[in-house]
């Protein structure tokens, strides 16, 4: 594969990447890491499908840990996916689609939805949006 220049390379608008997503079998120990030693600030914890989720705010940018019920082994590594943050969830993955990117259904959420894909290497890829304005405060800075 040719390397791209820089004048081929696209932003798209609207679309940006906003968390790295790891689960975890600890979330204070896990949490209380990153809040010690990267100066993190929780900005959003709560049960999601049944779930405890923690977004943390690292810099400008976001952690997401999730302390689930079918959680892989410890010793699997913690990743989980790239969080990518769009505005128009509908139209983003029918343009996906189109161009023959295999994506899920959108699952619909209070004040969203998101779907998921997978990029190169079988990297699991979440598309959401948040609408809601309430919630876009834990989720976007504005």
């Amino acid at each position: 594969m040719e390397e791209m220049s820089h004048q081929e390379q696209t932003v798209r608008p609207g679309v940006y990447l906003h968390h790295v997503h790891m689960v975890t079998h600890d979330m204070e120990r896990t949490c209380g890491f990153y809040i010690e030693h990267f100066g993190g600030k929780i900005v959003f914890d709560d049960l999601i499908d049944g779930d405890r989720n923690v977004f943390m705010v690292v810099g400008k940018g976001r952690l997401h840990f999730f302390e689930s019920r079918k959680s892989p082994p410890p010793e699997r590594n913690a990743f989980h996916h790239l969080g990518m943050m769009v505005e128009d969830l509908d139209d983003f993955v029918g343009r996906l689609r189109r161009s023959g990117v295999a994506v899920s259904e959108i699952v619909r959420t209070p004040g969203g939805g998101f779907a998921m894909t997978s990029g190169p290497d079988n990297v699991k890829i979440e598309l959401f949006e948040v609408r809601d304005p309430v919630a876009r405060r834990n989720f976007v800075d504005e």
